[in-house]
């Protein structure tokens, strides 16, 4: 009976040990896709950087060349340059934060779960070795007795 109460709970461990490996792939999978993103933001904010730059060079050619009123002597000092390049900037951080606070908790998330399964692995050692000691009482009580 009491192997069967043992191997139960070894049982039990195995399970959750099982749910745990599942929930730690799923977070290490999700890092990734955090990290694929954050670099997809880079790629945005290049991609971003080059569209300003053809506008606004595109702007400053055709308004502020030749003409008297404005003294700017090249595209990155109109206002629309400056202006979208810094909203660009700020998106790019605060996504860039988000991103990296969702990798920070997952792997807290992470660390915390393998600590619970290197303790589960701990618990199904020793019940393990509990039911190989009990078997062999018991093998051993049973020839005592013949």
């Amino acid at each position: 009976m009491a192997e069967a109460v043992l191997n139960e709970t070894l049982l039990s461990y195995v399970h959750r040990r099982n749910m745990i490996t599942t929930q730690i792939t799923q977070m290490q999978n999700s890092k990734t896709l955090a990290s694929a993103q954050t670099r997809d933001l880079a790629d945005w904010r290049t991609d971003r950087y080059k569209a300003v730059r053809n506008e606004c060079k595109n702007i400053f050619t055709t308004t502020y060349v030749n003409n008297p009123q404005y003294t700017y002597h090249d595209y990155t000092e109109i206002p629309e340059y400056a202006e979208e390049i810094e909203y660009v900037d700020c998106y790019y951080e605060s996504q860039v934060e988000e991103m990296t606070s969702w990798e920070a908790i997952l792997q807290n998330q992470i660390t915390t779960l393998s600590t619970e399964l290197q303790e589960i692995n701990s618990y199904m050692d020793s019940y393990k070795t509990m039911i190989s000691e009990n078997i062999k009482n018991d093998y051993n009580y049973a020839e005592g007795i013949s």
